[in-house]
């Protein structure tokens, strides 16, 4: 398991190596300027991080945070920043020299293409042999950097998520990028395509929301003890959890790094730009619709987190107890789930309780199950008592 492991995060970072690589790239072939080379330092980086992953801790992933992920953005996000400037200021000059509003007037497809000089009188070259427009190599270029990152979070070792959180988080992964896409439908506007301000709000927007994915949360709610018992581990891990627990940081983070922004921006958009089209209208809409139902989902986590507390409290009070303390069988509720040792623990405490009804005779219990067709009852019965 523990090669397994290395090898998922080896595997993870050379994808995070190839495409901030090609970003570089692409950016070096539309200017012809070496200096943006030295954006792939950041991947210097990520190498250092690949071999502390590896021969410190084994290939496991760190729990609430994932710095290769943070690295990886460090070196594809300015990258894409730069591509999409450039793209901004040929589309305003092509206006200012023709005086119309034709989108891709002198757009030709490109591929992606570097020299490597001769060997020994033979040219090398190193080719993808994709065509594309520059706008296009633009969009494919976030897009795949989405999908590298839902890939890589299920190729790195899932460290201490069970399967369910994991399974979980991806889904979470795949709605936000999801989102982030139609983010993206705003560019296709007349009024985005030639403001320069608009633009770099819509990047700098869209690099605060992939900040969520260096953050290893889950929407999934922590497990609960349904029963009206529960154990006193359990009950202090409630009280010290407080209002930080993993859905609540969900949800925040949720609406401040992504939903509530683009909100902002698209009525902004509306009110500000005039921009009423079907796709702006529809998305705020949606937005608007997502942040109620956010705020809706944090009153029930508040309102459930208060509940639960409140039957801890009662669970161990003794004289809710006490019908059991009277009798031969002493039992608990069929709906307890915790374990045997908790189950056995309060089935003692229930007889230290009890010896003060019984007096000083001794008794010997022998701990019990009965099957029903709901689930199943643990109790002490008596020995001498009769089945």
């Amino acid at each position: 398991m523990g090669w397994l492991s290395i090898f998922r995060a080896v595997t993870v970072r050379l994808l995070f190596t190839c495409h901030g690589l090609i970003s570089v790239w692409r950016l070096y072939v539309v200017t012809s300027d070496a200096r943006y080379w030295y954006l792939a330092a950041a991947l210097v980086l990520l190498l250092l991080e690949m071999a502390i992953t590896v021969v410190k801790r084994s290939g496991r992933e760190w729990k609430w945070f994932c710095p290769c992920v943070f690295i990886f953005l460090l070196s594809s996000v300015p990258a894409i920043w730069f591509l999409e400037l450039r793209e901004l200021n040929r589309r305003i000059r092509i206006r200012a020299a023709v005086n119309t509003s034709i989108e891709d007037f002198g757009d030709s497809l490109q591929d992606l293409h570097t020299s490597l000089g001769n060997v020994m009188g033979v040219p090398f070259e190193l080719r993808i042999p994709i065509e594309m427009t520059s706008d296009q190599w633009i969009r494919t270029l976030e897009q795949i950097l989405l999908l590298i990152l839902i890939l890589g979070r299920w190729l790195l070792p899932k460290g201490k998520l069970t399967h369910d959180q994991l399974s979980q988080l991806l889904l979470v992964y795949i709605g936000t990028a999801a989102d982030i896409v139609e983010f993206f439908e705003a560019f296709k506007e007349e009024t985005v395509r030639y403001n320069k301000i608009l633009c770099i709000s819509i990047l700098g927007i869209w690099s605060l929301s992939l900040t969520q994915f260096t953050m290893v949360l889950t929407s999934a709610k922590a497990r609960r003890d349904q029963s009206g018992i529960l154990s006193r581990i359990q009950g202090k891990r409630e009280k010290t959890n407080g209002c930080c627990a993993a859905d609540v940081h969900g949800i925040l983070i949720s609406i401040l790094l992504q939903d509530l922004p683009f909100l902002c921006l698209r009525l902004l958009l509306i009110f500000k730009y005039r921009v009423l089209s079907y796709t702006n209208m529809f998305f705020t809409s949606k937005n608007t619709l997502v942040i109620i139902l956010l705020l809706y989902r944090l009153i029930v986590v508040y309102i459930e987190r208060h509940t639960g507390e409140e039957v801890n409290h009662v669970a161990y009070d003794p004289t809710r107890h006490s019908r059991y303390l009277h009798s031969d069988t002493l039992s608990i509720p069929e709906s307890y789930t915790g374990s045997s040792a908790s189950k056995s623990q309060l089935l003692k405490s229930q007889v230290v309780n009890g010896s003060t009804v019984y007096g000083t005779q001794e008794r010997i219990y022998q701990l019990r199950q009965e099957k029903h067709k709901w689930g199943r009852a643990y109790h002490f019965q008596e020995i001498n008592s009769p089945m």
